[in-house]
C-alpha cells in the first residue's frame, strides 16, 4: 500500500505536469495573436553643434519630436509589460548601419499604451556618432517595441518611419 509522501509525490508530480503543459500551451497560443499597433514620429527640429569630447571636436545633436503611437493591439492576457523606444537609423561612410536611442519608455498597461507626446527631446540619452561627424547623412526615425510576456517568447518589432531628415551642417556656439 502507498504512504502519505508516495501520494503527495505522485499527487504535486501530476500537478506540476498540467501547470507546464498549460505554460507551454498558452507560450505557444500568444505566438498566434495578432496585432497592429501604429506609430509616427515626427521631427520638428535637429541641431547639430559642436563640442569638445574626449579632446576632440565632436558633433552633437539635439532634436525635438512629437510622438504619436497607438500600442494597444499588443496587449493582451498574456502581456506584462513593452518596452518602446524612439531610434534613430543612418548609414555613414565608415559605417552600414548606425542605431541611437533618442527616447524610451516601459508601458506596463493597456490604458497607458497610446503614446502622444509633444515637443520629447533626447535629453536622456546623447545623440552621438560613433566618428566625430556626422557628414550631414540622412536619418530615419521608427518607434521600436518589445513585448515582454508572463509566459513565453520575447516579441520585438517595430513601426516604420517613410520621414527621412538631413543632419545639418553644425551651428557655432
Amino acid at each position: 500500500m502507498y504512504n502519505l509522501a508516495q501520494r503527495a509525490n505522485a499527487i504535486f508530480a501530476f500537478a506540476m505536469t498540467v501547470q507546464f503543459g498549460l505554460l507551454l500551451s498558452i507560450a505557444i497560443s500568444s505566438l498566434y495573436l495578432t496585432s497592429n499597433p501604429i506609430g509616427k514620429v515626427d521631427v520638428r527640429e535637429l541641431n547639430i553643434w559642436l563640442y569638445n569630447y574626449d579632446n576632440k571636436e565632436t558633433e552633437f545633436a539635439f532634436i525635438e519630436m512629437n510622438l504619436d503611437a497607438d500600442l494597444t493591439s499588443l496587449f493582451n492576457w498574456n502581456t506584462k509589460q513593452l518596452f518602446v523606444a524612439v531610434i534613430a537609423e543612418y548609414e555613414t561612410k565608415s559605417h552600414d548601419l548606425n542605431q541611437v536611442v533618442l527616447w524610451d519608455s516601459i508601458i506596463q498597461s493597456k490604458e497607458d499604451a497610446h503614446i502622444k507626446e509633444v515637443k520629447v527631446r533626447n535629453e536622456k540619452y546623447d545623440f552621438v556618432d560613433i566618428t566625430p561627424k556626422f557628414g550631414e547623412v540622412e536619418a530615419k526615425y521608427s518607434i521600436y517595441w518589445d513585448l515582454m510576456p508572463y509566459v513565453g517568447f520575447l516579441v520585438s518589432g517595430k513601426t516604420e518611419s517613410n520621414q527621412t531628415i538631413s543632419f545639418p551642417a553644425p551651428d557655432n556656439n
